[in-house]
């Protein structure tokens, strides 16, 4: 018997004995004259009840063995059918091959007890049979093991599975790391142990991709094509990177290999006329190369004459509105045209573009007066200028015809005006500003303009700005790309509607083009606002041709990924119906798509997923101008090309399921202490209490009721 007293014993038998004494004395004194038998019997019925009541502080309780039923576990053996298996092993047979002779010589293949199964994966699991997994093939398209093990725990069994054995060469193109994969397998009680197969060599292979893709670019603008070069198994060469423009080489340049798996390449480009250009990048192929289909890629550049036009509005000027706008008016991508308030109600109008001077400016009224312009900028006070209907006016321009506003100094109105709520995406206060340094956070990561300034700030050391708290936190759907010292906003960027705002809780940005260890022509300044402005223009799918537009979201597509076409209408009424948009590859037509618009009607999308490579032409007609877009679909098999063993992975798997990595005559050792741990289940021990039942209290009662009507029968009451 087991005891859990609530309290200390030694209180219990304090307890215990206090009740005794008081209840043996009280008894004796108040009956001396009933005689000796009916003392006891009130003296038994009191003490049997306080007895009762002390046990129930000490919880008497037994144990109990309660037999475990006896379950049969399995252990399970994954083979990696992918191509990269059919590489060579050490002893120069397949990779496959060898992790079946391993399998055969530990004899697990001929394990008639069902106690071991089998299943081939690559990028999913597949159930096999012994003899059928001697024949399967190494022809998976693609390795994945996250997908591979979640598909293999979903797997009925008639077995619960005491472990995982996986025969791989690690090769993978898992965007999940290997402690997350662990995870499932940790959840289900399964370790997994690792096989490594294959050598730390790949087949030979250079190949290119395009790194960037610019829709639009502008005439004598400077562009920078980019691509990454990947080399596998060619250390320490040099090689032959050339650029083709329209078939003809106008540049190349020596790349060392090194050790490197991949390398960076990039031609500035440039264009005195209009037009649309098809450049190639194209490598030397190494020696004994196996494969050489993706030694070149093709991307496509469209130069425009077009600027982009730029509408900015200033209720109260200062250094950072001049500066802005003397940035954007010195680059030749763009055209602004400034309101700018002076004292009073008197507003002055500001063109950049002498051509346009003796053109009336004046503030928008309607959204006429903004669908010229690609991209509003907001100052300080802007109310001054275009008043409480020009606020909602922005409003409604962004929210439903999709239009790009930057709040370029924090708050653009003031804020006891409560319309256009949802139109900046944080609420900024003008009062104590202190100054900062910025920093870029993880979300901006992928935005050109803030990618600039970390690899420029990592080298100059920008001077100070000044940054305003914010009131409140972003709103929804809003990212912080920018953080100020203390980690609080500075810059924020979100979507609303079918449009984008982007806001900057800083000033004194101007103080960057006077950074002494820059070059002023080529200041972090302006090419902060060029990109900014690029990048805003190209993540809302505008495009700054005027008219009719038909693109691709990209010039490179992968074989078996799909392709988003866009036709938007940029300054002209959309189309009265969607046009269709005809595919055609190398000129033979191929399908015919019919966009839809996803709630901006200015832009209509549809999508396309090509079954073959080469190179693709969608055509759209409007009006009798036909409009057209091209891009290159290709074949990218790495399988084949990437093969090195990778144990280092597989070590890491298995020792994070609670496994480890093992050598091929391991595995009848480690199968059979895996079945005999399996089968020996200790009974499990279940303790039962002794007072809690109910006829224990019900005993209590009754005793003390017992002696109470006893007492009363014979005077005592």
């Amino acid at each position: 018997m087991l005891l859990d007293p609530i309290i200390p014993i030694p209180w219990i038998a304090g307890i215990a004995l206090l009740a005794a004494g008081l209840a043996v004395y009280h008894q004796v004194r108040s009956s001396c004259h009933l005689g000796v038998k009916r003392t006891a019997f009130l003296l038994l019925c009191r003490l049997t009840a306080l007895a009762l009541l002390i046990a129930l502080l000490l919880q008497p309780s037994r144990e109990e063995n309660v037999p475990v039923p006896s379950s049969e576990k399995s252990v399970i053996f994954a083979l990696d059918d992918s191509a990269s298996m059919a590489e060579p092993h050490r002893d120069g047979s397949s990779r496959i091959d060898a992790a079946r002779a391993d399998l055969e010589k530990s004899g697990v293949l001929k394990n008639t007890s069902g106690r071991c199964r089998f299943v081939t994966f690559s990028d999913g699991a597949k159930p096999e049979t012994a003899d059928s997994l001697l024949l399967a093939p190494a022809d998976g398209k693609i390795t994945r093991f996250d997908s591979s093990i979640a598909s293999l725990i979903r797997l009925d069994a008639s077995h619960a599975p005491a472990g995982l054995v996986i025969l791989s060469d690690g090769h993978h193109f898992d965007l999940v790391s290997p402690g997350d994969t662990a995870r499932r397998t940790r959840s289900h009680d399964l370790p997994i142990f690792t096989v490594a197969y294959g050598t730390a060599d790949s087949a030979r292979d250079l190949s290119i991709r395009i790194a960037n893709y610019h829709p639009h670019t502008f005439v004598r603008q400077k562009t920078r094509l980019e691509a990454l070069l990947s080399m596998i198994g060619c250390p320490h060469e040099t090689v032959t990177v050339e650029l083709l423009c329209d078939g003809k080489p106008v540049a190349k340049t020596l790349v060392d290999t090194g050790t490197d798996s991949f390398r960076p390449i990039h031609f500035d480009v440039s264009h005195e006329e209009a037009g649309e250009h098809e450049y190639t990048f194209r490598v030397s192929p190494a020696a004994n190369e196996k494969e050489l289909s993706n030694n070149s890629a093709t991307t496509f550049l469209n130069v425009i004459s077009e600027r982009i036009r730029i509408l900015e509005i200033e209720g109260a000027p200062f250094w950072d509105s001049t500066f802005l706008r003397r940035s954007f008016a010195r680059n030749d991508k763009f055209e602004i045209d400034s309101l700018v308030a002076f004292t009073g109600s008197r507003v002055r109008p500001i063109r950049s573009n002498p051509e346009r001077k003796n053109e009336d400016l004046k503030p928008p009224a309607s959204i006429d007066d903004l669908r010229p312009y690609d991209l509003v900028v907001l100052g300080r006070e802007v109310e001054r200028v275009i008043g409480l209907d020009g606020i909602t006016l922005l409003d409604t321009w962004v929210k439903d015809h999709g239009g790009l506003v930057i709040f370029a100094r924090g708050k653009a109105w003031d804020g006891k005006i409560k319309i256009a709520t949802e139109l900046e995406p944080i609420d900024w206060s003008t009062d104590s500003p202190r100054g900062t340094r910025l920093e870029i956070t993880p979300q901006a990561g992928s935005v050109p303009a803030f990618k600039l300034l970390r690899e420029v700030a990592e080298v100059d050391e920008f001077p100070e700005v000044i940054s305003f708290p914010a009131e409140g936190s972003p709103k929804a759907l809003a990212a912080t790309f920018s953080v100020a010292g203390d980690k609080s906003p500075a810059v924020v960027y979100r979507r609303y509607g079918n449009g984008q705002t982007l806001s900057l809780g800083v000033a004194n940005l101007w103080r960057w083009v006077f950074n002494p260890k820059a070059d002023y022509d080529n200041n972090a300044y302006d090419r902060f606002w060029d990109q900014l402005a690029l990048w805003l223009l190209a993540n809302g799918g505008i495009s700054p041709v005027k008219g009719y537009d038909l693109r691709p979201d990209s010039s490179n597509v992968a074989l078996g990924e799909t392709v988003r076409l866009r036709f938007s209408s940029h300054g002209v009424e959309p189309p009265a119906a969607p046009p269709v948009i005809a595919i055609f590859k190398e000129s033979s037509p191929v399908t015919s798509l019919t966009p839809a618009s996803t709630g901006d009607p200015n832009a209509l999308f549809t999508e396309f997923t090509p079954r073959e490579t080469g190179h693709y032409q969608a055509r759209a007609e409007v009006g009798g101008t036909r409009y057209e877009a091209q891009f290159i679909v290709y074949r990218e098999d790495l399988e084949s090309t990437e093969t090195a063993m990778d144990s280092g992975y597989l070590d890491q798997l298995a020792k994070a399921s609670g496994g480890r990595m093992i050598d091929p005559s391991e595995i009848s050792s480690l199968v059979a202490d895996l079945l005999r741990d399996a089968a020996e289940q200790p009974p499990l021990v279940r303790r039962i209490p002794l007072w809690d039942h109910g006829w224990v209290f019900w005993l209590i009662g009754l005793l003390f009721a017992l002696e109470w009507y006893a007492r009363r029968r014979w005077g005592l009451t």
